[in-house]
């Protein structure tokens, strides 16, 4: 028996606040969280139904109607009373709307001192199906940073009040991507550890990218040890100059009692002379640095080295 087959779309949505937009008759747009009906449009001297989504038969789903909130193929076979079934119907292409936004705080991985301006970079970028709207990207700033301003004409507007920035971006596009410089200072050395999240009007299926934290570690001056104990018990077993990563043109000297040279880092120092080969005893050094302004500077201090 042949049975004329086509379905009436009939939009019933089940939650509010929802958009639809079709680029030809058999597409259909709803956004993510909302439903919409299929109905069988003449059911005269049908019996019961089969739905399909993606050329699978759907279970359960025999109704003359289908309410259908999972992106897919959707088809209908209809079964007469007499047991005859039609073929698969025309089938409307379901695609759920969703916007997925990522945010990404990230700072100079330069080395940098108390006082010293740096910057930070936020991207947000949507990585849904369709266009985001109303975005907003938060961050609060720490205490030990001060906020300094922006680079560029970044697009949409950019408010500071107390150490909280508010980036709202009135729309961004599905794989658009945009991106916020900032100009900042820490006020003291120490871990800066700095939050940006970001929002947007459309439901977001991942919640997991909308939170990027960067830890940024302020270096300190200089610090140089008067003893290393090299006994393999994981402190002190070598000679580390804490805050030489702010002055990259440097050159450390060692010498014994006598004046002798006993080391030479030749370039940068790695922080990994452990007197290894010396005997126990009072040695010497001298540390030259070259400033980032050009200037150059000498420091020489004693180092005690003992061996258990």
């Amino acid at each position: 028996m042949n049975i004329k087959r086509y379905i009436l779309l009939a939009f019933f949505l089940l939650l509010t606040n929802w958009a639809f937009a079709q680029t030809n008759p058999n597409v259909v747009r709803i956004r993510l969280g909302s439903s919409i009906n299929f109905a069988v449009g003449n059911q005269a001297g049908l019996y019961s139904f089969q739905w399909y989504r993606d050329g699978r038969p759907i279970a359960n789903a025999t109704g003359a109607t289908y309410t259908a909130s999972v992106s897919g193929l959707y088809q209908v076979v209809s079964i007469s009373t007499e047991g005859c079934r039609s073929d698969l119907s025309d089938g409307f292409l379901l695609i759920i709307e969703y916007a997925d936004l990522e945010v990404r705080k990230i700072s100079e991985t330069r080395y940098v001192g108390p006082g010293e301006g740096f910057e930070y970079q936020i991207s947000v970028q949507n990585n849904g199906n369709t266009t985001a709207t109303g975005i907003e990207v938060i961050d609060r700033l720490p205490g030990n940073l001060k906020y300094l301003g922006f680079t560029g004409e970044p697009t949409g507007e950019v408010t500071v009040v107390d150490q909280l920035i508010s980036w709202k971006i009135p729309a961004l596009a599905n794989n658009q991507k945009l991106v916020l410089s900032l100009k900042t200072a820490a006020i003291k050395a120490g871990k800066v550890i700095n939050t940006a999240n970001v929002t947007a009007v459309e439901p977001d299926p991942n919640l997991a990218n909308n939170v990027s934290t960067d830890v940024k570690e302020i270096i300190e001056e200089v610090v140089v040890p008067n003893v290393i104990t090299p006994n393999g018990d994981g402190k002190n077993d070598v000679f580390i100059i804490d805050g030489l990563e702010l002055y990259p043109n440097h050159t450390l000297f060692i010498f014994n009692r006598w004046g002798n040279e006993v080391y030479n880092s030749k370039g940068a120092y790695k922080n990994d002379w452990n007197g290894n080969g010396l005997n126990e005893g009072t040695y010497y050094y001298l540390l030259k640095i070259k400033a980032k302004d050009g200037s150059e500077r000498s420091t020489t201090g004693w180092i005690t080295l003992i061996k258990d």
